[in-house]
């Protein structure tokens, strides 16, 4: 491995096998939630390996039975002025951005829990593969949050309606119920294998036909420079709210969730 490859990071690991590298999200202390160093870091191999024509393919998974929990709530709650909110924001959908229109083909391989910010990590793969165990939910407004930067990208893949039912519901979905809303590609008991079966025809694929095809896909969708103005703003707005802070804070003490009661 060469260049931003051979870097140590604290927050995801790396490994490369020929033309694809996995992105293993590594913060189990907790959640594997989103914080300002995983985002910097994810975003900082993307680009370290754009101008690399032998990759063609980044897998990103989780650990431990857990893909990802969204935003870390620990820095929130002392973020009155939304200040990080909107940063972090700004940086998660950058991320985003970056999946749907890097040179590469990003694959989500998920085997566990994904649950608000996470989400969206997965609405923006190109392909998603998931195992029979894993379980998906957009919990944001269960705190009096919205999940504003992963809509554009959960209604870019599983449409308007069904993306508004999981912002109001809530709930958490199971394999199947994923799949059948096309939040996932293909449920499975082995996700290893279908990974497998897949770089058999991803990797031989150019990487200028790859990122010609996502651009061109792209200017096809209606997610422009005012969408991540406005999910921005939303969040940090929301982020720094009264009500916003004292749910999140009962939550942190207690570990139990608002609609729990005392």
């Amino acid at each position: 491995m060469t260049g931003i490859l051979q870097t140590v990071f604290s927050t995801v690991k790396l490994r490369q096998d020929g033309g694809t590298v996995t992105i293993r999200i590594d913060r189990p202390e907790a959640q594997n939630s989103i914080n300002s160093v995983l985002l910097s870091e994810m975003r900082s191999i993307l680009t370290g390996i754009e101008e690399n024509t032998e990759i063609k393919v980044v897998i990103l998974e989780g650990t431990n039975g857990i893909f990802c929990t969204g935003m870390d709530f620990r820095a929130l709650t002392s973020d009155v002025e939304g200040k990080l909110a909107s940063r972090d924001s700004e940086e998660y959908y950058e991320l985003l951005k970056q999946f749907s229109s890097t040179g590469k083909i990003i694959v989500s391989k998920v085997d566990g829990r994904v649950n608000a910010g996470g989400i969206g990590l997965v609405a923006a793969s190109d392909i998603v593969i998931a195992s029979e165990r894993s379980t998906f939910a957009l919990s944001e407004a269960l705190f009096g949050l919205l999940p504003a930067c992963v809509l554009p990208y959960l209604i870019r893949r599983i449409g308007y309606q069904k993306a508004l039912m999981m912002t109001l519901t809530t709930q958490v979905y199971p394999c199947e119920r994923a799949y059948e809303l096309g939040l996932i590609d293909v449920k499975t008991n082995d996700p290893d294998n279908e990974v497998r079966k897949l770089l058999l025809r991803l990797t031989k694929l150019e990487t200028q036909t790859i990122k010609g095809a996502k651009n061109y896909l792209e200017k096809l969708w209606i997610i422009d420079e005012q969408t991540k103005q406005l999910a921005v703003n939303t969040i940090s707005e929301l982020a720094g709210s009264d009500q916003v802070q004292t749910t999140i804070k009962n939550y942190l003490s207690t570990g139990r969730f608002p609609w729990e009661g005392k």
